[in-house]
Order: C-alpha cells, then structure tokens, then sequence
C-alpha cells in the first residue's frame, strides 16, 4: 500500500495490477459489505410515494478549510469527506470497517470504485487521513472492469465542483455528493436514497452528522478518531431528552407496605385479595400480616435479614410478603414449582434467616434447618393465640404473652418498620436461568417504591387485578404492590387457574378483573379461548399488559379487533432494573416496539464505547434513574460488570447495561431488535435471531415465530404458530426475499405451541434440542440401497438427507430452496461420493439442483467415479464404510449433546 504523497490527478491513474492481487483486493470490499450500510431503519417499499432526498449547508468557513486541507496536503476534498464518513458510519453501524464507492474522476478514470474504509477508535486523524487516502490509492489501482460488475456497493460517495461532471452511481442505496457551490465560497452535502429505502429525515440527520465530523477532524490532527462524535450539543440534547421519564415527586417514595397499611386504614372492610373461595379485607390482611411479623421477629428476623418465602397461589403468600418487609427483612420468593435443589439452591445462596411457608411445602425444607413460619396457620390468621413453629417443632414465645394483635397497634414494634429506609433491602428474586447457579438481584425500598408510584401514574385508579405471575417471577411485584398501594384489589389465580386460559377467562369475569399482566404468547391463548366461549366475558378488562417477551405484531391486530376498547400496553425491563423501565400502548395502525420511559426512568441507547449513538442507529440499551437495583446479591464483581457510572446523570448515580440491542425510531420510541448474547454465527456471518423471528411474523399466516441455530450453528432451524394451513415452503420463500441468505433458516416447522420454561416464557433450548433431535433421526434412518434407476434416485435422496439433516427428501424441489447453501454443496459433493461412488463437480451441482436431476446426471455418466479403476464391489464397501462412519458420527453427536 503507497503511503507517498501525490497530486488530485495522480490519483485517476492508478493501474490494475495481477489478477491475484485484484481478486484478493475484491475479496476484501466483499467482506465490507454490510446488508444496512447506513445502519438505519430501512422503510417500508410498499408505503413509499418517491426517493428520499436531504441536503445540509456547510458554512463557509468549513468548506474553506477542506479545501485549504486539500491544498495543503497536495490532497483531493474526497479524502476528508471519505474520512468524515468512514467515522460517521463507524458511530451509525458499529462497524468500524466499511466499503463505500466513489468516483475521483480524471481522464479515463472508472465512474465508481469501491474503497474499504477503516475509523479504528485507537488511531488519529492524521492517521484516519493517511489510511483513506491509502485505500483510494489502492481501490484505484486494484480495480477491474470484471471487479466493477461483480460488487454492487450500496453507498457512493462523491466531490462535484462547478466546472467539473461525474456519472451518477446506480444502484446504490445511498448516493451522498460533496458538492461546492459556483463561487466557491460555498458548498452542501447533498444525499439521495432509491423509493422506500430511507427517509428524507433520517438523510437528512446522517448528513448533518456527517458535516460534524468532517469539521471535527479539521479541527484536530492529533485527536483520536474515537473522541469524533457526528452528534453536536442540540442533537445530544435531544437523544438525553428522549431517554428521560417525568420525575417523580420524593415525598411520595414510602415504602410499598406501609402504603398498604395506609390503604387498610382508610378502609379495612374493603375486599384486598381473593383467591378461589377466599376472599381477605384490607383490615383483615394487615392483622395476619402482622402476626407473621411477630412470629418472624420472634425467631430472630430483624432489620436486614432476609426471608425465604415457599408459598402455593393464595391469600397466605401475600400475607407473608407483608409480613416479611413488616419485619424489616427483604422476602425472597422461591417458586414451589422448581425441583428441591433449586429450592435449596436460591435459599442457601441468599442466606436467609427463616422461610415462611404454606401448606406442606415446609416439609421440603427439613434438610435446611431454617426457622420455619407457617402463614396458613389459622392460629396466625384467625388471630387465636400465638404459636411458632421453629425448624418445624411448635414452641411459645414469652415475649409474646401480650398477644399478637399488640404489634398491628400504633406505636407497635413494626412502626420503624414501616418508615424503613429506603435503602434497605425489599426483597431478592432470583433470575429465571434454568442453567447455572442461582443469581439473585437485589431490589431496595426505594427503588420498589419508585417503580411502584411510576405504575400508580401510568395506570391510575384501584384496579382489580389478576396475579398470573409466580412470586418468583419479578412481574408480580408489578400486579401485587401496583393495586394494592392504589387500594385496589388482587385476584390471584390458584394453581388449577394461572396457566389454563379458559380459567383465566372465567377468572376476569367472574370477579370483573381490570388488569391484566402476562407474557404476549400466553394472552395469544387467553384471546383464543374467550374468541371460542364468547369475548363479552372480558368485557371488564380496562387494561391488558404484557411483557417479558417480544410483542407479535399480529397479536397487536387480534387484540384490537377482539377487544377494541380495552388499552394493550407492551412493558419492557429487566429485574436489575426493577420489573419496568419503558411502556407502549399498542395502536395496530403503528409498529409495535417498547415506547418511551416510565416516570423516574432514564434510557440511553450507547455503542460499545460508551457513547450515544445517532437516532435510528443501534446500540445497546442502559437504564438508568430510580429503579436500578443494588446489583447481584454476593456477587460483587459481576455487580460492577452489569452497573456502571451513569455519565449522563451528573449526580453519580448508576445505570444498568441489559445486554439488549435497541435503537430510537422516527417517533422518538424504543424499538427492541433483540440481545447481544442471543447473537449467533451462522457461517462465520452475524446474525440476530429476534430479526429473523420478526422476518416471519410479517409473513400472512404466521402468528408467533421463533428460530434456533442447528447442532452445528451452520444454519438456522425455525419454528412457526400458524393460523389454519401455512405453505411453509412459500413462507420460506417470503422471508429468502427479504433476508440475507445465511439468515434464512433452512427448515421451517409448524407447531401447535412453543414449550414454556416454568416462568412461562419460550424455552429456546427445548426448541434446539427438538431440531438436533430431527438431525439425528435423518442421520440415523435406515437407507436401502436399491438397486436400477429408483435405487440411484434413492442413494442421491439419502445424501441430500444427510446433508440437509432432513428425512424426507423430495426429488424434485431444489436443493437451495431446502436450506442448501455454498458450503453444503461440497458437502454434498461427498456425501454423493460416499452414497454412488461418483462425486460430481460442483459446477454440475449447481446446474443440476434437484434429486432426480442429480440421479439422470450420475446415472448418464455426465461425471467421472471418484476413482475409475474402482470395481462395484469396492464401491459398496466405500459406501458401507461410509455409512459406519455417519453412524458413528451420530453417536458422537447424542453424546455430546
């Protein structure tokens, strides 16, 4: 690469140098190539009127200084205007390697030649310079005609003077043009994008991103490219403003039990919650509540400690959650549903003095050697008498002689309890993983208070709610404190009830629930069983939420045509940053995303650096404001990983890195585009599995979708819920015309539901383990070796099964419309030795891509045997050893899996 300093019209007579260097060269700009090459929201074909056009003005004094640059360095304007887009794009894609087109123009010179850009954030502006203009020089003398009609470069960028001309690039994404004015004094940036593929707003800011970076990096030689930022002091203002939440007042921020006791003093003969056949008064609730305070207190449980709680679905699981904070301990809900080690597991880890229990469940405990409270001790609720049971042996304590109800009196010993600090610990709720050891996040007063107050603004009034969510799950805290701080009431669903939609139907109508809290594909099931028994018995519903899962677009329709009148809010956010951070209310004429930020929130969306991103580009998501937690309860070092210092805030506070990948849409909310760890390589190609889900849930017919990579992670295998009988081929079909081709999964499966993990959500591994259990079923089927022309068709069919990991073969579907791909036909190049004892060229492949093409090709002697001299019984051993090895290989596979 020349590093020499040469002239603007040494520049158009570079010279193409051996074909090697210049395959090699392409290969590279191959390799730069990105599918969204502005890293921006593509738009919709079908709703687009004309092109998109933008242009910014730049100010005199900076074009001056290009061209004082330009003259200077003996340099062509170009390079400073490629260096400030190399940067700009680096900031809007998160790729700091890129190719884009451009035309230097000259005598003879090609109209446009793509050039590979590197913006590294460790080197500096004279050296981003250098690096441009050593890839133009470069680009130039690799570039071929051949080279030229092979890569298609989705963004060009131009230098137009007045005198000169250049031929506008075509088939761009992206055309963006320098162009200096008539006097020379002045000059614009001036962007053009084809109909439907960006917006003239979204140009429009790239460009004046763009005109911020090139009057950076004029501005300092010496600085370092990651210190260049396409985002001035107005635009950062904006990004801040649209991650900030209302505030919420302080002096409103009490704990969420002492407001349940202001709600019982209000009012105590008003129903609080009902379960089944039980049904307990605010006035009623307090009293038990504090009765296991008592008992609690007398078993030691003070100020800090914290409480397991192992409760079946009734009323006595929320006494004991307001008995445990009334004790100023945190509760730590274990969910009874969950093996015995994991039990143990979650209540040795969190360290718990005591476990309140119900029902038998303390009988699973017996190992532990815990104080043990029994909260459906009708001793307990009823208020007769007072008798603990300790590691389950019954024993009275005499600091109790007065009687239990002295503690519910005002002055009791619960009063400091109840104006705790706010920065004591409210409880600990362990992440759902199945895998792994348990990781609890813990949770203080003042953050449950603020997320609480935040949900008492965003749905006023006293609802009914409906509990769907296990304790353990942290949306409970959502339904559980959200109505009864408002005083309104809980209806929780038994364990017959919470997972049976039918009963969650009957469950609404029956006690007129108004809100509704549950993940999307299990509403999906509640809509389906009211649409069969009649819609009108959910006729109350004010108000359903859901969250914990992507939103299906086609479910935002199914709920608007159901229940019109009834609100449909998609919530999103972690438990490290207390159950919510942002809301939506769905509208179908709108696209479905995460909204805004809750009252007290504040959401950043930065790059891997740290820093904002522009509107419209991704990044990842940071919580920041009233609801983020104290972090990972002893674990201190994977604390500090996941919350960091909040820049942003300017008051030291501290924010929560999710780990999910986000961007600000044209209406200034979050749209979710999936995580980071959930990020796979098929084929040493990224790809986001959420974009592929999303991919097929736009298809007709598909009303849920997820997509799991194969055994091999060479492909990807998915999995749809469909409406009535779906063409999975023609689906297929329509999402390959939309998606990159490594992105397209292989095989599509139709599946009446998705298996659940015990909180409810899409048990993804479930899903993995069904598809390497398909590969294994191919791989192991008994092939018959026939002999004749249908023999010959069956040995190619079994390779193409091998290959495809598939069953059934059909023989005359193309092999790439299966999920075959480049690298699967040198697979089946062998696979085909192994099974016929011929290996066709892949050229021959390529041109023959069905089954029964392939069997008339080998069959005719189009190709030679791998080996001529081989008689037909050496072929049948090559090919019974093969089938030894393929054997074994599936062997292997089960044991590692």
């Amino acid at each position: 690469m020349s590093s020499s300093r040469s002239g603007p019209s040494d520049l158009a007579s570079g010279t193409a140098t051996d074909s090697t260097e210049s395959r090699e060269w392409a290969e590279e700009a191959r390799a730069a190539l990105s599918a969204d090459p502005l890293g921006l929201k593509e738009q919709d074909v079908r709703k687009a009127q004309q092109p998109a056009r933008a242009e910014v003005a730049l100010e005199a004094s900076l074009h001056q200084a290009v061209l004082r640059m330009a003259r200077e360095d003996r340099d062509l304007p170009l390079v400073a205007g490629l260096s400030a887009l190399a940067v700009t794009l680096a900031r809007s894609t998160g790729r700091t390697r890129t190719v884009v087109g451009s035309a230097p123009g000259g005598p003879g010179g090609p109209a446009v030649v793509p050039v590979v850009l590197d913006a590294p954030d460790d080197s500096s502006v004279a050296e981003l310079l250098s690096a441009t203009r050593a890839s133009l020089e470069r680009s130039l003398a690799q570039h071929t005609a051949t080279a030229e009609d092979s890569l298609s470069v989705p963004v060009v960028f131009t230098h137009e003077t007045p005198s000169g001309s250049h031929r506008p690039a075509t088939g761009a994404a992206v055309c963006i043009t320098l162009q200096d004015g008539p006097d020379q004094q002045s000059a614009a940036l001036v962007a053009t994008a084809p109909t439907g593929r960006y917006t003239a707003p979204q140009l429009g800011r790239f460009l004046a991103g763009l005109r911020t970076v090139l009057a950076a990096l004029l501005d300092a030689r010496q600085a370092p490219v990651g210190a260049l930022s396409p985002l001035d002091e107005a635009q950062t203002g904006e990004l801040l403003a649209l991650g900030r939440g209302p505030a919420l007042p302080s002096h409103d921020l009490r704990p969420v039990h002492a407001l349940v006791a202001d709600a019982a003093a209000e009012d105590g003969e008003q129903p609080a919650v009902v379960c089944g056949e039980d049904t307990v008064t605010r006035g009623q609730l307090q009293a038990w509540s504090a009765r296991i305070t008592s008992r609690l207190t007398a078993t030691g449980v003070g100020r800090g400690d914290r409480v397991g709680i192992l409760a079946e679905r009734s009323t006595a699981a929320v006494a004991a959650l307001l008995g445990a904070l009334g004790a100023g301990a945190a509760y730590v809900p274990v969910d009874p549903l969950n093996p015995d080690e994991r039990v143990t597991a979650v209540l040795r880890d969190a360290d718990v003095s005591a476990v309140v229990v119900t029902g038998s469940l303390g009988e699973r405990l017996s190992g532990l050697g815990l104080p043990l409270v029994q909260a459906d001790d009708p001793a307990l609720r009823a208020g007769a008498g007072d008798q603990a049971t300790t590691a389950g042996t019954e024993a009275v304590h005499p600091s109790l002689a007065g009687g239990p109800e002295e503690a519910s009196l005002p002055g009791g010993p619960e009063k400091a309890a109840l104006s705790g600090d706010p920065e004591d610990a409210a409880y600990l709720i362990y992440t759902s993983g199945s895998t792994g050891a348990p990781k609890g996040v813990l949770v203080e007063h003042g953050h449950l208070a603020a997320s609480t107050l935040a949900r008492r603004q965003v749905y006023p009034g006293r609802p009914v709610f409906l509990l769907l969510s296990p304790l353990a799950f942290d949306s409970s805290a959502a339904g559980l404190w959200g109505a009864l701080t408002a005083g309104g009431r809980l209806v929780v669903a038994d364990q017959n009830e919470f997972r049976a939609p039918d009963q969650v139907v009957r469950l609404v109508e029956r006690h007129e629930v108004t809100h509704i809290l549950c993940v999307p594909s299990f509403y999906d099931t509640v809509l389906a069983a009211a649409e069969r028994d009649g819609l009108h018995r959910l006729r109350t519903l004010s108000t359903v939420i859901v969250a914990g899962e992507a939103l299906p677009e086609a479910l935002v329709h199914r709920h608007a045509a159901a229940l019109g009148d009834t609100a449909l809010v998609n919530e999103y956010g972690p438990t490290e940053a207390t159950v919510w951070a942002s809301h939506r209310r769905c509208d179908p004429s709108r696209p479905v995303d995460i909204g805004g930020p809750i009252p007290g929130a504040r959401l950043y969306v930065l790059d891997d650096a740290g820093r904002l991103v522009p509107r419209g580009a991704t990044g990842e998501l940071y919580i920041g404001g009233t609801g983020v937690s104290r972090g990972y309860f002893g674990r201190a070092e994977e604390t500090r990983r996941a919350f960091v210092h909040d820049p942003f805030a300017g008051d030291g506070s501290r924010m929560y890195r999710t780990g999910d990948l986000v961007r600000w849409s044209e209406e200034g909310t979050v749209e979710f585009l999936g995580r980071r760890d959930n990020q796979v390589k098929i084929r040493g190609h990224r790809v986001e599995l959420e974009a592929v889900e999303a991919a097929l849930r736009a298809c007709p017919g598909v009303r849920d979708a997820v997509v799991v990579p194969d055994a091999d992670r060479s492909r990807l295998i998915g999995f749809v819920r469909a409406e009535g009988d779906l063409d999975l081929a023609l689906t297929r079909k329509r999402v390959a015309g939309t998606l990159p081709e490594v992105a397209v999964p292989a095989q599509l499966h139709s599946v009446d539901a998705f298996p659940t993990t015990a909180n409810g959500k899409t048990d993804r591994a479930a899903l993995t383990e069904q598809a390497s259990a398909q590969e294994r079923q191919a791989l192991e089927a008994p092939q018959a070796d026939t002999p004749g022309a249908d023999g010959l068709v069956h040995r190619v069919a079994a390779a193409w099964a091998e290959v495809l990991k598939v069953s059934d073969v059909p023989t005359t579907v193309n092999f790439f419309d299966l999920g075959g791909h480049s690298l699967l036909v040198i697979r089946l190049q062998t696979a085909l030795e192994d099974h016929t004892g011929v290996r066709p060229s892949s050229l021959d492949l390529y041109r023959c891509t069905t089954v029964k093409a392939q069997a008339e090709l080998i069959g005719a002697g189009a190709t030679e045997p791998a080996t001529t001299t081989d008689s037909s019984a050496d072929r049948a051993e090559r090919v019974r050893k093969a089938r030894e090895v393929r054997a074994h290989r599936a062997r292997a596979r089960r044991e590692t899996l």
